[in-house]
């Protein structure tokens, strides 16, 4: 039985953990177990998704600041938990392959799931830091093309150290609603729905300028469409009062934190990714195995999950007025909702299933430990 390390800097609610769980969820049991390590610390309620009985979980609790003393506690945990592999994720994760090295494990993945921030894959700094510890990688997973291209190009990276996996969605989970809810009706409001941490890569606040200027461009449908924001974060005493200053209050719902994402999502008519950076975004396969059509920002792989004017719209990024149109659209032409959300579910169960995610990875896991056997 091999046993995994994976490395992440907090394991709380996310898109980046959530895909940890469903791969050690679906993974053969009998033949991997699994350590999460944490260098700041995890939710408990959270881990209680994780299903496999061989797992556990660690907490670092890393000070605040760049100091690399944490590097020796790690250490010697790894060498008590003497793991196969180790598998770190993105750029605050990424100097614990110098301990992973240190106590002598023998296969170092580490993955690039997205942008921890919009400037992370333009500044010189995190680019150097790559460079500097890409001789202690075995291999890199990369989620989206972009991924790919920027550790060919930015940071050197051979090919056939990269491997391309996208991420997977529990299309037993997320489903279209069991009524028909997703065709707008008059006798209820078009909701205008968004999942994600209240962070400024998110850009809600795109969104909820746009939801205004929406109402005042289309009064005959000002009482008949809501925005619902699902999510907590930093910013949001700050978009609690970006939604007063354009009066707003009565008719935005921003609901926190959720822990029943699917339930949420089949409420919704159209789901809105505003986001100013992305990877491979969790939220947005959700939405489309949920049967929504979605509006995205052009980012990161967003054309790798969305067919333009086939199960949504890919508009420019940080666009207010074609963000406006693309959602105009949708209120002059209700039945492409429907149309838009059906072909959505359809290219989930298609190309973006749970187990065709798991079996890439089990394929490299397998792969590298023959190979440093």
């Amino acid at each position: 039985m091999a046993t995994v390390a994976h490395l992440v800097y907090r394991f709380d609610v996310g898109g980046l953990e959530n895909g940890i769980v469903n791969i050690i969820n679906n993974l053969p049991h009998h033949r991997y177990r699994h350590h999460i390590i944490c260098l700041d610390d995890f939710n408990p309620d959270f881990f209680t998704r994780v299903h496999h009985p061989n797992t556990r979980i660690h907490a670092l609790h890393k000070p605040p600041g760049k100091g690399l003393g944490y590097l020796y506690r790690l250490k010697r945990l790894l060498d008590a938990l003497q793991p196969h592999i180790v598998h770190s994720r993105n750029l605050a994760t990424l100097e614990c392959q110098l301990a992973a090295r240190w106590a002598g494990v023998a296969a170092r993945i580490h993955g690039e799931h997205g942008w921890d921030s919009l400037t992370d894959s333009q500044r010189f700094k995190p680019a150097l830091l790559r460079k500097v510890f890409s001789p202690l990688i075995h291999r890199y997973i990369a989620l989206s093309n972009e991924g790919v291209d920027y550790l060919q190009q930015k940071i050197g990276i051979r090919s056939d150290r990269i491997e391309r996996i996208c991420n997977g969605v529990d299309t037993q989970r997320f489903l279209p609603a069991e009524q028909d809810l997703n065709v707008f009706s008059p006798q209820r409001p078009l909701l205008i729905g968004t999942v994600g941490r209240l962070a400024s890569v998110k850009n809600h606040a795109l969104l909820i300028r746009a939801f205004a200027k929406l109402r005042a461009c289309r009064p005959d449908w000002q009482n008949r469409m809501r925005l619902v924001i699902v999510g907590d974060g930093p910013l949001k005493a700050q978009l609690q009062a970006l939604i007063a200053q354009h009066e707003l209050s009565q008719y935005c719902d921003m609901l926190g934190a959720c822990d029943d994402i699917p339930r949420q999502m089949q409420r919704f008519d159209l789901y809105v990714q505003p986001s100013l950076a992305e990877g491979i975004s969790n939220t947005i396969l959700e939405a489309l195995a949920c049967g929504l059509a979605v509006v995205t920002t052009d980012v990161g792989g967003a054309r790798e999950l969305v067919e333009h004017n086939l199960c949504g719209q890919i508009i420019a990024n940080d666009n207010i007025d074609e963000l406006v149109t693309a959602l105009c659209c949708y209120l002059d032409a209700p039945a492409q909702i429907a149309q838009h959300g059906s072909q959505a579910r359809q290219r989930a169960l298609r190309e973006f299933s749970i187990e065709g995610m798991v079996a890439r990875y089990h394929t490299l896991y397998q792969q590298l430990l023959r190979s440093n056997r």
